[in-house]
């Protein structure tokens, strides 16, 4: 239930020729769009028996998983790349489950968490089938607040891409109320990668899913070697979309954008959406709807690129006014 809202600052202020919604993942229970799937899939891991569960994660997954198996009474073992914001990695401790911190990549946490997981017998959480159908529910949420009403006009949808399983979440969720007779005219699907890791974005423009060694600031989308990479192309070729790459600099000045124009404080992946739309304004058409996630909170990462620091002054009545000059 997160609010979709117009950004009219950020239209005005950057001349776009179309509107801009914001839907704000962010005030999901753990700050992140992960607690959808992650509510169904610790459900599954309830009704199959399971006692203890392990997931890999960069940080955001970890925590909501975290949270949901702490309400569920599961015993849960995050594992982490060396790179994890320590602010993420204090909030899944904070949930009671164990961290262990692994000198690799996404892809290689991951590798070890599956083989971990069949010899330790821990029920595997992660970008799998069932997240998936938890996570389709923002793409039913964004059909009810604003799809269903507006099919007359072209509507787009952009999501940050790291795994994939977001924008193939989504675009499964349009798909089922197209079946339905709910949806009748399609959106358009847009994702967006950091340049420093883009191997969806790769695919898209080859054709062949190829992993990569990635680099950004946007480490909840830096994943080289996407679990649903290809049906994140899927969605992206059948709903006539494009893929587009961002910079960090890039991502950061959107992040930036957002917390000064419209009051969001974002973490870098969560206005790598953002960032796209601004890069690529000219693929939307004039006057349509243009729906940017924002996927997740900037206090989950809150040192990464703010400019600025804090005037300091002692407790002094004649200093507090040159402060304010």
């Amino acid at each position: 239930g997160t609010p979709l809202l117009r950004s009219h600052r950020i239209e005005k202020e950057l001349g776009l020729p179309f509107r801009l919604w914001l839907k704000t993942e962010s005030q999901n229970p753990t700050g992140s769009f992960k607690d959808r799937g992650s509510s169904v899939e610790v459900a599954k891991a309830l009704e199959f028996g399971a006692k203890k569960v392990i997931c890999a994660s960069t940080g955001n997954m970890g925590a909501s998983v975290s949270a949901y198996s702490g309400i569920a009474g599961l015993g849960c073992s995050i594992a982490v790349p060396r790179d994890a914001a320590p602010v993420k990695i204090e909030q899944i401790l904070a949930y009671g489950a164990r961290v262990i911190r692994v000198k690799g990549d996404y892809t290689s946490v991951a590798d070890l968490v599956e083989y971990a997981s069949r010899v330790k017998n821990h029920y595997l959480l992660g970008d799998y089938l069932w997240r998936r159908e938890g996570t389709k529910s923002v793409g039913f949420e964004i059909a009810d607040q604003l799809l269903c009403k507006t099919e007359k006009q072209a509507n787009y949808v952009v999501c940050p891409v790291g795994n994939g399983t977001l924008i193939s979440a989504v675009w499964k969720a349009f798909v089922e109320y197209g079946k339905m007779g709910w949806l009748k005219r399609m959106p358009v699907m847009f994702g967006v990668q950091a340049s420093g890791c883009r191997p969806v974005c790769r695919a898209f423009e080859t054709g062949e899913l190829k992993p990569v060694k990635g680099k950004t600031v946007a480490t909840a989308i830096e994943c080289g070697d996407p679990m649903d990479g290809e049906n994140a192309v899927k969605a992206m070729k059948k709903s006539g979309g494009y893929c587009q790459h961002v910079s960090d600099s890039e991502i950061l000045r959107a992040r930036e954008i957002l917390g000064k124009k419209e009051g969001i404080f974002a973490e870098p992946a969560g206005a790598a959406a953002l960032a796209g739309i601004l890069k690529a304004k000219k693929l939307f058409r004039k006057n349509s709807n243009v729906v940017c996630l924002v996927t997740g909170h900037g206090l989950k990462a809150p040192y990464t690129g703010v400019k600025g620091r804090p005037v300091e002054i002692r407790v002094s009545a004649t200093e507090m006014e040159k402060a304010l000059r």
